[in-house]
């Protein structure tokens, strides 16, 4: 008996089990830290470049994890600023509630290249959208409901519609069908005609504040839902398909309010989690979460010394900054 399983031990039959039952019975830290990624170390293998608007500490930010060295700050006069888009030769547009307009950046230079405001007509302004012919949207939020400008490649402004019965706005985009396509301060999602006209609503149950919504090659919506701290896919008819993030948290990742996101080339959706208007609310938790398909976090960021409260992003990786870019478009492509 003790000869037979002293040469099972030697040819390393009993060993392997013992090890085994060993660390099932203490468990392994790479395990733990594959389920419960913490905000400065997941997804060590990902990288990307990042074009970021830092609300809380009013400035642009340009993060290149691939090189560190091209990192660059800029402040934003009279800000702080709302959403980000990528407008062609190099500059980004982004809308200046406090002024009542929009500024235009150029990547290359950090200098504004273009900007237009008026203090009482566009007062509010927390979109600022550009189009493909060269016209930009404003939304603007209001006392006595949201108001809707649009202004020609001159920035003289053509058109002008109100909505009484929506309190707020956010981001707008503009859909295939050239319509128009924003959430609200509630949890409803309108899709609006080039008149003005409402064409038609989904609700998005649990959302509170919908930062941006998009259409899906399918016809699906896929929206940020604020205070609601989710993403979801979700149908016109308010059905829910597919749900991203959501409270509690995972261990190590704080979920206060879902910003703006952009869907990646690989089907992953890079989100900003931003934490507040202080500029020291960036201590709260990571500033951006990247989920894969299925919904599980495959990256973070979490730089509060660089930056504040994140609540937009454009991820570069794949994007020509030459070129003007909207959601529309990629997404069907």
């Amino acid at each position: 008996m003790f000869a037979s399983s002293f040469l099972a031990w030697m040819r390393g039959e009993i060993f392997p089990v013992i090890l085994a039952l060993t660390l099932l019975f203490i468990g392994t830290p790479a395990a733990e830290s594959a389920t419960e990624p913490r905000p400065e170390t997941a997804g060590g293998a990902i990288k990307h470049r990042l074009l970021l608007l830092d609300e809380s500490r009013s400035q642009l930010l340009c993060v290149d994890q691939l090189a560190p060295e091209k990192n660059w700050q800029c402040k934003i006069a009279g800000g702080p600023a709302w959403g980000l888009q990528l407008t062609g030769n190099g500059n980004v547009l982004t809308a200046v509630p406090k002024l009542g307009g929009f500024r235009e950046y150029n990547l290359e230079s950090r200098k504004e290249v273009r900007a237009a405001f008026d203090a009482k007509r566009f007062a509010g302004a927390i979109c600022a959208t550009r189009l493909p012919d060269g016209h930009t949207v404003l939304g603007c939020e209001r006392r006595g409901g949201v108001r809707i400008f649009l202004l020609d490649p001159k920035d003289k402004e053509v058109a002008s519609w109100h909505f009484p019965e929506i309190k707020s706005i956010r981001q707008i985009r503009r859909t295939v069908r050239n319509t128009l396509l924003f959430g609200s301060g509630s949890d409803w999602i309108y899709e609006v005609s080039m008149e003005g006209k409402i064409l038609r609503k989904a609700r998005l149950a649990g959302a509170k504040y919908v930062y941006q919504v998009v259409e899906l090659p399918n016809g699906n919506l896929l929206a940020a839902a604020g205070y609601g701290a989710f993403l979801a896919e979700l149908t016109w008819d308010g059905k829910i398909v597919r749900k991203l993030g959501g409270l509690p948290a995972p261990k190590g990742l704080t979920y206060i309010f879902m910003s703006q996101f952009q869907v990646l080339k690989n089907g992953h959706i890079l989100v900003a989690t931003w934490t507040g208007h202080a500029s020291g609310d960036s201590k709260k938790g990571q500033q951006l979460v990247e989920f894969d398909a299925t919904g599980k976090v495959v990256w973070s960021w979490h730089d509060p010394a660089l930056a504040g409260s994140i609540h937009s992003v454009i991820v570069l990786d794949d994007l020509d900054a030459s070129q003007f870019d909207e959601d529309a478009a990629r997404l069907k492509n």
